[in-house]
């Protein structure tokens, strides 16, 4: 049994696809799914229990200044980013959906393996499966999604294991980091419910 910690939050507007994501988990015979937007569960004993952290809402957000400027700030203090990036190097796993690779630096990066801070309006495109071999992607043919696509910048290193292109311009950055267990996906996929009702996204 894989037990599954579905991190929600506000930002990026991600608690309204957490809940899909959870109750879909839930419905598999082979994983326990939770659902909390508790983030001091990150530097807690109870992370232990967990074998992978689902993660949307992202490493920042942009909060309005005086001056009507935006800027960014931390989404997680020290201590839960410590304890989140001590759950991967110990060996567990984590998926990062869409917020976690918007607008980050260091080792957040080091962490997902890339990140983005573009993306084009919502469009309807072609995933296009890059790796039939790994687990994720297995007997999984191309397919259609419509969202928003991310035009990302990652490491050369990481596994690829979809790809999708706007204007020739490939984003291709859904894959394994080259630490521990992660894996990210940059399109908007699962970020907004309605991708989830398309099986490929779920998986």
């Amino acid at each position: 049994m894989t037990n599954v910690l579905v991190l929600s939050g506000s930002n990026h507007s991600f608690e309204e696809s957490a809940e899909v994501i959870h109750r879909f988990l839930s419905m598999r015979s082979d994983m326990k799914a939770m659902l909390t937007d508790d983030k001091d569960i990150l530097n807690s004993p109870k992370m232990n229990t967990f074998d992978v952290c689902v993660f949307g809402s992202g490493f920042t957000r942009a909060v309005r200044q005086d001056d009507g400027t935006m800027r960014r700030v931390p989404e997680l203090n020290k201590a839960q980013e410590d304890g989140l990036f001590n759950f991967v190097s110990g060996g567990k796993g984590l998926v990062g959906i869409h917020g976690s690779g918007w607008w980050i630096g260091g080792r957040a990066v080091d962490l997902l393996g890339g990140h983005a801070n573009c993306h084009p309006a919502g469009l309807a495109f072609t995933v296009n499966i890059e790796d039939f071999d790994h687990e994720i992607t297995l007997d999984m043919d191309d397919f259609e999604v419509d969202d928003e696509i991310y035009i990302a910048a990652y490491d050369p290193a990481v596994r690829i294991l979809a790809s999708a292109e706007w204007h020739d311009a490939p984003t291709r950055w859904p894959g394994s980091s080259r630490m521990a267990r992660a894996a990210s996906s940059t399109p908007r996929l699962d970020t907004a419910p309605a991708p989830l009702a398309n099986p490929p996204c779920r998986r």
